[in-house]
């Protein structure tokens, strides 16, 4: 008998009542996915991708620095000021800034999903440690918050699925930290038939501290990460993992790379370094590929950016390391076009571009993007005069 069985036979001796056929469940799984920042690049790009290519319906929803006191009806509506992503079978969109997170138990509600992925962790760090309270009670804390997220997806009918955090900097957070919350939540979720995916076991963060934060993975291990979850996912859902393909639409992450050293782009000039991501650039252009939205009334927002990809024809400054660039242009502005939005294929201009994380107010803006996804390649837009 397997784990969803058991659950549902669990749920209708409590009273509740089971609005999913098991069956309908199997023939066409669906997925809601919640993760907090470390889900907003390259890993959650990965793991959402993959369930999507093994056929699974997916709902995800991302939101920096969240834990489960903004996930749960219980506690008041909190902003999101560090990314939000928010994607379903019908559309996407990524913004610096969200109002109030979504509640768990909404998403469950509207969503009806037979699985929960849920990764998070990271920000129960600072809880498990607090000095307000004590010991015993931190860890009361935690168990609480852990134990009202697996009471509410089980309540809907579903099973819970949990990535716990990886491995973080030993001087960031202690190793008997980290495996104190490790713990916590596996013991609750077991409790509740869920599945947990122990990450620390196959991370390891390495990058320098304080240099970095200790806790973000680069792209790279951050992919690394996400392909080892993936195939644990299949398997719990006893599914064969499909080869990956590229998404239709993404949108890009919010915090541009900050490094090249490790990127294996194939068109990296071979005469040139670079270890950082120049601050202005000053380059002739040629439109290659461009991002377009073709109804207005598809724009939730008064403004829109667009992802385009230039070929580089001459590098005036001579400090930018590839031969192809990627730069968000204004494409709608007060709900009409722009005249960048009209610009051709073929197209060649001169430009001087900064990186994207420059103009703060630009990450409220909805960004329309179609190009095949590289998450390495950094992300400029033109410098305002």
């Amino acid at each position: 008998m397997n784990r969803v069985s058991l659950l549902l036979i669990a749920l209708v001796a409590g009273g509740f009542f089971v609005s999913v056929p098991l069956v309908e469940a199997a023939r066409a799984p669906r997925i809601l996915y919640l993760g907090d920042s470390l889900s907003i690049g390259a890993f959650g790009q990965t793991f959402d991708q993959s369930m999507r290519s093994s056929g699974f319906e997916v709902h995800t929803v991302v939101a920096g620095g969240a834990s489960p006191y903004y996930w749960l009806k219980s506690y008041q509506s909190l902003p999101c000021t560090i990314g939000f992503w928010e994607k379903s079978p019908q559309s996407e969109r990524r913004v610096g800034y969200v109002r109030a997170v979504p509640k768990l138990e909404d998403l469950l509600d509207s969503h009806g999903p037979s699985v929960v992925v849920v990764q998070t962790g990271i920000n129960l760090y600072a809880t498990l440690r607090s000095k307000r309270r004590t010991k015993a009670e931190n860890i009361s804390e935690v168990t609480s918050l852990i134990e009202q997220m697996c009471y509410s997806i089980a309540k809907s009918g579903a099973v819970s699925y949990w990535v716990l955090p990886p491995h973080s900097h030993e001087q960031r957070y202690p190793k008997s930290l980290q495996d104190e919350l490790s713990s916590i939540m596996r013991n609750v979720v077991d409790r509740y038939e869920g599945k947990v995916f122990e990450s620390q076991k196959v991370t390891r963060f390495d990058d320098p501290y304080p240099a970095t934060d200790g806790i973000h993975y680069g792209p790279e291990d951050a992919r690394g990460w996400a392909q080892k979850v993936s195939l644990d996912f299949n398997d719990f859902m006893k599914v064969s993992p499909l080869r990956s393909v590229p998404a239709i639409v993404r949108a890009l992450p919010i915090q541009t790379p900050q490094s090249s050293s490790s990127v294996g782009y194939s068109s990296m000039k071979t005469n040139k370094a670079s270890s950082s991501q120049p601050d202005e650039l000053d380059l002739v252009l040629k439109l290659v590929e461009k991002s377009e939205l073709q109804n207005l009334n598809e724009l939730p927002y008064s403004n829109a950016l667009g992802l385009y990809e230039y070929e580089v024809i001459d590098d005036r400054l001579g400090n930018y390391p590839y031969d192809k660039i990627r730069v968000a242009h204004g494409i709608v502005f007060g709900r009409k076009y722009t005249g960048a939005a009209t610009r051709e294929i073929g197209t060649s201009i001169a430009m001087r571009v900064v990186p994207l994380s420059k103009y703060k107010t630009l990450s409220t803006w909805e960004m329309v993007d179609q190009l095949r996804m590289n998450l390495e390649l950094p992300i400029y837009t033109p410098k305002l005069d």
